[in-house]
């Protein structure tokens, strides 16, 4: 038992007090007792239990009044309450005043340690819940957006202006860049950063599928349909909701998802009454949504209702001078993840990574850099523990363009020297389709960070565009 625990035994018979008192102390204790509530608080303010050990019914204030002014100033405390008075309501009264306990007198001495070793243990659960809540809001908050490119400033500034506020937003920016990193890290410094994010990327799931998981479902609504489910949105519960890939939304999904957003309401598959919904709605797409407008493959109304306030990711070919920072966190996470020795780049390997022109961004660099800790065992990387796709003077030299096939190759060559996203995404997708993953399309999938549906659908999408050439 670890003796640094301090209890409190406040009880207006003082042969309980004594009782308890002895009790406790045998059993590693350090113990205070009070016959008089007001007392009890007094102390309590300047020398605060770990648990506190009360009677319901005293003269002056009530056991329950002394929990409640003690968990006001710390609600870690734990709060067991004893009555020889035992009903219904002081039980709930206990449990809404934070006890743990509740314990009828005369009871066993077991029953008492057993109920402070229940809470204990709920205690600690609690504590480490709290941490890994921290431990997971600071790796998705603004401390831990890496850089100090003058691109990912301007970011960050414009999170904190709109991370207090209400507004929908549409993050743009390629694949890979970090879009979900930045709708995290507006929720996890939002008023709502105590209630759920969640989220759902567009291109993992049919029309039917993916309806289903927004606005939920009735039992019996479609094959399949067991039971009630409730939609993501109703789920979110005042927190944010992310929509990844917004881009890949079907017309008559883009048709119910602006009138949820309107209305703040979704319709359940299969129901006829509407449930309204509390969350942010914060959307990102890798996809040029104005281009797609102007082709009429997105409603204008909708892309106006989610381009509220827009944010841009810059790629990381456009803040180069972040590479160095980046390489030694993805390392040194590496090195935390196996226990292995941190490795040392050294600055060949540096300056070769800064000039490569990282068509999939960020995520392509931590895999590289996770590839290259695997294959070494050396304490250093050098040069020669890089791919050959970035040692190659060809794709160092001329980007990723370079190793294209000619079709891609002609169409980047006509929009001159400032390529749409869309054209970018095509490119990027058939380079690592031929050229990297050999034609594998789930291969190519996974290297892209896409689901093997969304590569489906955008290989569809370039056949269309070629027959209509």
């Amino acid at each position: 038992m670890d003796n640094q625990l301090s209890v409190m035994i406040v009880d207006d018979e003082k042969p309980m007090l004594e009782w308890l008192s002895i009790l406790l102390e045998q059993q590693g204790y350090s113990v205070m007792c009070f016959s008089d509530g007001r007392k009890a608080v007094t102390e309590g303010r300047k020398n605060m239990p770990d648990i506190l050990v009360v009677d319901v019914k005293m003269p002056g204030i009530s056991g329950l009044e002394v929990l409640s002014r003690l968990r006001e100033i710390s609600p870690e405390l734990i709060g067991i309450v004893i009555t020889a008075f035992s009903s219904v309501d002081s039980a709930v009264q206990a449990m809404r005043k934070g006890a743990t306990d509740y314990l009828i007198k005369p009871f066993e001495v077991d029953q008492l340690l057993v109920a402070i070793e229940k809470a204990l243990g709920e205690q600690k659960i609690r504590k480490e819940n709290r941490e890994l809540r921290k431990k997971i809001r600071s790796r998705f908050s603004i401390e831990g957006i890496i850089g100090k490119s003058k691109p990912i400033i301007d970011l960050l500034d414009e999170v904190r202006m709109v991370a207090d506020k209400d507004s929908t937003i549409l993050i743009t920016g390629e694949s890979g860049t970090g879009k979900e990193l930045i709708a995290r890290a507006i929720h996890s410094i939002s008023p709502r950063a105590e209630n759920p994010f969640l989220g759902v990327n567009c291109g993992s799931f049919s029309h039917s599928l993916l309806e289903s998981e927004l606005f939920g479902h009735l039992k019996g609504s479609f094959t399949g349909a067991h039971r009630d489910k409730e939609g993501l949105l109703v789920a979110a519960k005042g927190g944010t909701f992310f929509l990844d890939e917004v881009g890949e939304l079907d017309r008559e999904l883009q048709v119910k998802l602006l009138r949820a957003l309107q209305e703040h309401q979704v319709l359940p598959v299969g129901g006829t009454k509407h449930i309204p919904f509390d969350a942010r709605i914060i959307a990102a797409t890798n996809a040029n949504l104005k281009e797609m407008v102007s082709r009429d493959d997105f409603r204008p109304d909708l892309y106006y209702r989610l381009n509220v306030i827009p944010l841009h990711v810059p790629a990381l070919r456009d803040r180069s001078s972040d590479i160095p920072i980046l390489l030694d966190r993805f390392i040194k996470n590496y090195s935390e993840e196996t226990g292995e020795a941190t490795r040392v780049i050294t600055r060949e390997a540096s300056e070769a990574l800064m000039k490569y022109s990282w068509p999939g961004n960020v995520r392509e660099l931590e895999n590289v850099v996770e590839r290259v800790c695997v294959m070494t065992s050396g304490s250093e990387i050098t040069f020669a523990d890089l791919p050959d796709f970035i040692k190659e003077p060809s794709v160092t030299d001329g980007g990723v363009f370079a190793e294209m096939n000619s079709e891609i190759e002609s169409t980047v060559s006509k929009v001159g020297a400032t390529p749409t996203l869309d054209v970018i995404e095509k490119a990027y997708t058939l380079y690592i389709l031929e050229h990297r993953a050999e034609g594998q399309k789930r291969l190519a999938a996974k290297l892209l960070g896409i689901n093997e549906s969304t590569l489906y659908r955008r290989l569809e999408r370039y056949a269309k565009d070629r027959e209509n050439q």
